[in-house]
């Protein structure tokens, strides 16, 4: 990440392959054994600078696949008998690597679920997001194996006998090639996805405190759930006395539906809390001017849902007419006996029910400081 784009060729697994390349490759100028022995070694070594680099590790899934196959080969060759005939090691390659691919890719939701979930929450993120690369180098090599198989049936269908120039193509050059344009395909496609991404809105990664430790793009904070602590911006609505409430949106990750204070996002990257407050007041009443927040707390909140560092704030309005807006499903006034009767009763939202007794505390004390 950073200034060359959203994602960096770390992201491209299919360079796992890179050792099965050599391996096929060199099987046409020296013997089987000997490629095996090389591409192996090169596997070995790739395997182990990708997972003794200090810092921030990204985990090639597609390569210790790959590197574990060619030791099984490797092992084969020390053990008497001829376990992959001369000539056909490209095609042996091919299929061997492509039937754990096939079982990865039929586990996908499995093996992504299982990094999410590790306790290591500095390695979790890009342990899962290597995970995510994997299967996509995993589908487009699938893709691509299919299609080959397809081109073989199709000339051993029409075209029996096979030419030797047939041979060569088919189980020769195809299975290089099958690999090669899966890592090329995957470069374009973290290409096209960096320059789609370029607008793309960052959320700030923090710790308790609030201090940033990093970011994210904003559609992780939804996919990734709780795996790292998001800032969120609320805001109360007061009036006369009263609280505004209305209906959570239907597609809202947390409490759907649920009765809450009207206005939610998250914090932008780069963004103070002051800026994040005023765009989300802009974007709820567009047409309205000198309304200003004031900040009242903060606190951490985490469930299986959400983790989140909430940041409250309370607007207090005069005019209440700006509330009259059909976007506010549910939309009302609320007296805080009314909401008191309606608590614990899994009516409003977590965050609501948290909030509740510092809101009125606010609240009352800015009415008495109207009447003093």
């Amino acid at each position: 990440m950073g200034n060359k784009g959203v994602l960096s060729s770390a992201f491209n697994m299919s360079l796992g392959f890179i050792p099965v390349i050599v391996s096929i490759l060199l099987c046409e100028f020296i013997t089987q054994d000997i490629s095996i022995f090389i591409g192996t070694a090169i596997g070995v070594l790739y395997s182990y600078r990708t997972l003794s680099r200090k810092g921030v590790r990204m985990p090639n899934f597609i390569l210790y696949i790959s590197t574990g196959v060619l030791l099984l080969l490797t092992l084969g060759i020390l053990i008497p008998g001829d376990y992959v005939p001369e000539g056909a090691l490209p095609i042996t390659l091919e299929v061997s690597i492509l039937i754990p691919m096939l079982i990865l890719y039929l586990h996908k939701k499995r093996f992504i679920n299982h990094y999410i979930q590790q306790r290591a929450q500095c390695s979790k993120r890009l342990f899962a997001q290597g995970a995510e690369s994997a299967i996509v180098s995993t589908r487009v090599i699938l893709i691509l194996g299919v299609l080959h198989f397809i081109v073989i049936s199709l000339t051993i269908l029409f075209a029996h006998p096979l030419s030797k120039t047939n041979m060569l193509v088919l189980y020769h050059i195809l299975p290089a090639c099958v690999f090669i344009l899966a890592i090329i395909l995957n470069q374009l496609g973290i290409s096209y996805f960096n320059r789609l991404m370029t607008q793309t809105e960052y959320v700030p990664i923090v710790n308790k405190k609030g201090n940033v430790i990093g970011k994210s793009l904003a559609v992780e904070a939804v996919n990734y759930k709780n795996a790292y602590i998001n800032p969120v911006i609320r805001i109360a609505v007061s009036t006369h006395g009263m609280l505004f409430l209305c209906n959570r949106p239907p597609h809202a990750i947390l409490d759907k539906g649920k009765v809450d204070i009207p206005m939610e996002c998250y914090l932008r990257y780069g963004e103070t809390l002051t800026e994040g407050a005023e765009r989300l007041i802009k974007g709820t009443f567009p047409k309205a001017t000198g309304l200003t927040p004031t900040f009242t707390i903060s606190y951490h909140f985490e469930n299986k849902v959400t983790n989140r560092l909430i940041y409250l704030f309370v607007i207090d309005l005069e005019d209440d007419s700006i509330l009259c807006d059909p976007r506010f499903k549910g939309g009302k006034l609320w007296r805080f006996p009314q909401i008191e009767d309606n608590l614990g009763h899994n009516f409003f939202s977590e965050c609501f029910e948290l909030e509740y007794e510092h809101l009125k505390q606010v609240i009352d004390i800015r009415e008495k400081y109207k009447e003093s």
